[in-house]
């Protein structure tokens, strides 16, 4: 027998799984969640018109970003690691600081306690729901993939790739 025979998936060297998964993942949600929290912000603060558009425009930035790392990622370049860290930081900080102004006129503006069958029964209740559950799924999304760009050995064997590149 030929002992160099090899099967067609042996000559696949550039299997991409989970990070196929991250880029569909980001594509997905991303721009939704960014559309999604400016027209909540314009609910509640559009009667400045500035800041109105102003949530729009960074939504907007936000979701070119969000389709330049996917393409970063994709191609799967020397720094791509690096650029989907980066980039799971600053969506981990647009995300919190975009649900926490939603979250803070929610309060202000709506009654969520009572005994109806649209509101929480305590504030305890409302704050783990309104609160607590969306931010525990941002900080864990994140984190998640954070410690995958950083220990996973694909990221590890591109940064040695790279660094190879630089001594040579």
């Amino acid at each position: 027998m030929n002992s160099e025979f090899r099967k067609p998936f042996e000559y696949r060297e550039d299997n991409k799984g989970l990070l196929i998964l991250f880029i569909i993942m980001i594509l997905g949600i991303d721009p939704l969640q960014s559309l999604s929290f400016a027209s909540q912000e314009y609910k509640y603060m559009g009667h400045i018109p500035i800041l109105g558009v102003l949530f729009f425009v960074i939504g907007g930035i936000f979701i070119l970003y969000t389709i330049y790392t996917a393409v970063v990622v994709f191609r799967m370049k020397e720094n791509f690691s690096c650029a989907a860290k980066k980039y799971i930081i600053i969506r981990t900080l647009y995300s919190v600081l975009n649900y926490f102004i939603i979250f803070f006129n929610i309060l202000k503006k709506e009654n969520l306690i009572g005994n109806s069958a649209d509101q929480y029964e305590s504030f305890g209740k409302m704050i783990v729901g309104e609160l607590v559950v969306p931010l525990l799924y941002i900080l864990s999304f994140s984190l998640a993939w954070y410690l995958y760009f950083t220990f996973s050995k694909r990221c590890r064997n591109a940064k040695m790739h790279k660094d190879m590149k630089d001594k040579t």
